[in-house]
């Protein structure tokens, strides 16, 4: 059977690391690359025998080739901490160690919105691409929104894992606000494509996605996603 490194970044991540390094004990490795936390992550992660690493922050994708540096095991498995590999993920990927017939492996991902499912909408099921041959695999440089490149065949598993995305609006905003700052540099905003970006955004993650199948979570999913789209063009304009 290929071993398995698990590697994850964090920042102050006490309320969720927990449950996140309880479900993938079965790694032969777990690598935390931590970005000066504050709080219990440190202890956390001890608890749980991850090798912990403290670095500046470099963005999330350089971030995440830091961790994958560090690995050491045949196969990777790259988590965030505020994701949970339920157990019948967790058979699936150790009986595809046994025999991997694939470079890397797509999961399919099921997200929550203050501990509610969404199934539709810009955050409904989505597949990510996190288990792969180490070697053969590699984050792309972005500051956000990085994913991995492949350089092989690519196969998708059956089980999910749970994405519990954000546990309040207070959080929701947080977050919404430090990405629409990161993803505004670069862009060219203005008044008028923060307000039709913004507004195409509403539009396609709660009806043309079917957002509103989802009730008021729907909605609100998809009015956090315009107001992040409408503030991401709006601070580009002032840059």
């Amino acid at each position: 059977m290929a071993t398995l490194s698990v590697i994850l970044i964090t920042k102050n991540e006490e309320e969720d690391l927990p449950a996140c390094l309880e479900s993938v004990s079965f790694a032969d490795e777990i690598i935390i690359v931590d970005n000066g936390s504050t709080d219990r992550t440190a202890e956390i992660a001890a608890h749980y025998n991850a090798a912990f690493f403290i670095e500046d922050w470099h963005g999330f994708g350089p971030q995440k080739n830091i961790s994958l540096s560090k690995a050491t095991c045949d196969w990777v498995f790259s988590i965030d901490a505020d994701e949970v590999v339920p157990e019948n993920l967790a058979l699936e990927i150790q009986k595809i160690l046994h025999q991997p017939e694939q470079a890397g492996y797509e999961i399919p991902r099921k997200t929550t919105f203050c501990g509610k499912k969404v199934r539709f909408g810009d955050w409904g099921r989505d597949k990510v691409l996190r288990l792969f041959k180490r070697g053969e695999g590699k984050f792309t440089n972005d500051q956000l929104h990085e994913r991995v490149v492949l350089n092989g065949a690519l196969g998708c598993l059956k089980n999910s894992m749970i994405h519990n995305s954000v546990a309040s609006i207070e959080d929701a905003k947080e977050k919404m606000i430090m990405y629409a700052q990161i993803s505004a540099k670069g862009r060219k905003g203005s008044t008028v494509k923060a307000f039709t970006r913004g507004f195409w955004t509403f539009f396609r993650s709660y009806i043309l996605l079917f957002g509103w199948l989802d009730g008021v979570t729907g909605f609100r999913v998809a009015q956090l996603c315009a107001q992040g789209t409408y503030l991401r063009y709006s601070l580009a304009k002032k840059q």
